[in-house]
C-alpha cells in the first residue's frame, strides 16, 4: 500500500456510508480508479456493512414481536395529599406549642435547699445506723421498728428512707 492508500483507508468507512464532503468523496473515488488493493477492501467493508445491516433489520423484525405492557398510570390526588399534609403539619405544630406551655418548669435548687438535703440525708443515715445497732438486742425490736418508721416519715426523699421500708417488711 502507498502512503495516500492510508490515508485513504482511514476515510473508505465514511465514503461507503456517503458520509464524506463531495472534495473528500472525489478525492477517494479517483484513487480507487487508480488502486485495485484500496478497491478490494472497500469492497469487503460494503459487504461487512449489508450484512450488520441484514443482522440489525433481523434483531429489529425480533424485537418488534415483544410486548411490553403499558405501565398503569394512577391519578394522582393532590387535594388529598395537601390535606393529609395539613393535618400532620397542623399536629405538629400542635405537639409543640402543647410540650412547651404544659411542661413544668425546672426548678434551680438554691445552696440552702442542697444544704438541707444534704443534712437531712446525713441525719437519717445516722438514725438507720443506730437503728441497725439497736436491731443487734432481739429486745429492741420494737423500738428498731419504730425508729424504720420514723426515718420513712420524716425523711422520706432520702436513701436511709428507702433501706428503711424495706427493714420494716
Amino acid at each position: 500500500m502507498e502512503e495516500s492508500c492510508k490515508d485513504i483507508e482511514q476515510m473508505l468507512v465514511d465514503y461507503a456510508d456517503g458520509q464524506l464532503s463531495p472534495s473528500d468523496s472525489s478525492k477517494v473515488g479517483e484513487h480507487l480508479t487508480k488502486c485495485e488493493e484500496c478497491r478490494k477492501v472497500l469492497d469487503t467493508l460494503q459487504k461487512s456493512l449489508e450484512l450488520a445491516g441484514v443482522i440489525w433489520a433481523d434483531g429489529l423484525a425480533e424485537t418488534a414481536s415483544i410486548r411490553i405492557p403499558a405501565a398503569k398510570t394512577r391519578k394522582i390526588r393532590w387535594p388529598q395529599y395537601a390535606a393529609i399534609a395539613a393535618s400532620i403539619l397542623v399536629l405538629a405544630t400542635a405537639s409543640v406549642v402543647w410540650h412547651t406551655v404544659v411542661r413544668p418548669k425546672e426548678s434551680k435548687l438554691t445552696f440552702a435547699e442542697i444544704e438541707r438535703k444534704i443534712t437531712e440525708s446525713g441525719s437519717a443515715a445516722r438514725l438507720l445506723a443506730a437503728a441497725e445497732l439497736l436491731s443487734e438486742n432481739p429486745e429492741a425490736e420494737t423500738i428498731v421498728k419504730q425508729q424504720y418508721q420514723y426515718i420513712v416519715e420524716t425523711y422520706p426523699k432520702t436513701a436511709a428512707a428507702a433501706e428503711a421500708k424495706l427493714r420494716i417488711k
